[in-house]
């Protein structure tokens, strides 16, 4: 598949952020239209992807990204987009939530606007962090620690911090995006939070 299919496909799930966020393109694992092929289940993605994510932790322990950043959450170009088995897990993890917490997320869920920026429902404002950390989607798991052929999924303090560690002989190795999302298309096609949330 070339670069213009992948743009095509990423582009499905993720738009460009506007450029006073300082953010780059946050784009990822969108379905082929619909194109039904066997992969990996969604516990072997997050194996696959918290062992690139460990990997880079380790190799560089100044990683920008991580408890405490929440700059990612706080200017989403749309709700999250999130295919069935992501959603059957977030489902799960939001009916574990007390009533009130579950009630200010449909909330903002049912308020949310088209487009961005915007903050996603799921982020507890005051601390910074996931409400449903453990649960969270594809696309939020690899969020500054994978990137595409053309663009890097990752806001602009990471690329400053790669770009500085390739200038000391320290480069950056990246999850693969492309492959990923090839996996990923297994699961079906992505829809919003609020699609799913309020159906």
């Amino acid at each position: 598949m070339g670069i213009c299919a992948y743009r095509q496909r990423f582009r499905r799930r993720y738009g460009q952020l506007p450029s006073s966020q300082g953010l780059t393109k946050p784009r990822a694992f969108a379905s082929l239209g619909g194109m039904a092929r066997s992969g990996p289940p969604l516990h072997v993605l997050d194996a696959r992807i918290q062992a690139r994510c460990d990997a880079i932790r380790e190799a560089h322990p100044a990683w920008p990204c991580g408890p405490g950043c929440d700059a990612c959450c706080r200017a989403l170009p749309h709700l999250p987009r999130i295919s069935e088995p992501e959603w059957a897990r977030l489902r799960a993890a939001i009916a574990a939530m007390p009533d009130e917490a579950r009630a200010r997320v449909e909330a903002r869920v049912r308020e949310a606007p088209p487009t961005g920026p915007l903050t996603c429902p799921l982020l507890d404002r005051d601390a910074g962090a996931c409400l449903v950390y453990g649960a969270r989607p594809l696309a939020c798991r690899t969020y500054g620690f994978y990137t595409e052929r053309d663009a890097g999924l990752h806001c602009a303090k990471v690329t400053r911090f790669a770009e500085e560690r390739a200038a000391e002989g320290a480069p950056v190795v990246w999850g693969n995006g492309e492959a990923l999302a090839a996996d990923a298309d297994a699961h079906g096609e992505p829809r919003s939070l609020a699609d799913w949330w309020l159906v």
